[in-house]
């Protein structure tokens, strides 16, 4: 069964935080300030936006997420036409806007682990929450790169230390009370409340 989850209110202050260094702007040149520093195999991109910028700099993310969307609207065909990769291995998952699904999780999970070494996941929906589990599942020293709305670049080089702090919100997202089905209104539908505790159980085995 697949899980989807809302994210707790009480988390949302935290995410408008930067995780790493911030480069203000929003096009190839920010790339440019960092490039000479970036390992290819370790880099790791979220949003249509900050992939563009890193194919157009020359920089070939080991993984890539895209959803065809930037703020919210449809990103232009120049974008699209570069991020829409042949030369990769390509996934599709469905992740509703606001919320982080098993799907996308195990897929992140599966990504890193496979001896592939271009990986892009395709999303139905919205990849913004990717982030999280990215950060929280990646080898120590690999490097995330996501837009900050509004103000530019994010940079984080994973650590121990932000590995431990992304599973921790992970945990206090991945619960029953989070948990519910787009299929139905109710915000837990009858067939998922009989079988969520043991789904929820075997979900976090396999991502922890």
């Amino acid at each position: 069964m697949e899980l989807f989850f809302d994210l707790p209110v009480e988390l949302r202050p935290r995410l408008k935080k930067p995780y790493g260094k911030l480069y203000p702007g929003d096009n190839p040149d920010v790339i440019h300030q960092i490039k000479d520093t970036l390992d290819e195999s370790l880099v790791i991109a979220v949003g249509d936006v900050t992939t563009y910028n890193l194919f157009k700099a020359g920089v070939r993310p080991r993984l890539c997420f895209i959803d065809q969307y930037t703020k919210r609207s449809a990103v232009s065909k120049a974008i699209s036409a570069v991020t829409t990769r042949t030369d990769y291995v390509n996934v599709y998952v469905k992740n509703p806007a606001g919320m982080i699904s098993s799907e996308m999780v195990l897929a992140i999970k599966e990504a890193l682990s496979s001896s592939e070494k271009h990986i892009c996941i395709c999303v139905d929906g919205e990849e913004d929450l990717a982030t999280l589990p990215v950060i929280a599942l990646s080898d120590v020293g690999s490097l995330v790169l996501y837009g900050q709305p509004d103000e530019g670049l994010v940079c984080v080089k994973v650590t121990e230390d932000k590995k431990e702090e992304m599973g921790e919100m992970l945990r206090l997202i991945f619960t029953e009370k989070n948990t519910r089905s787009i299929k139905t209104d109710d915000p837990v539908c009858k067939e998922l409340k009989n079988t969520l505790a043991a789904e929820l159980n075997e979900f976090l085995a396999d991502v922890f």
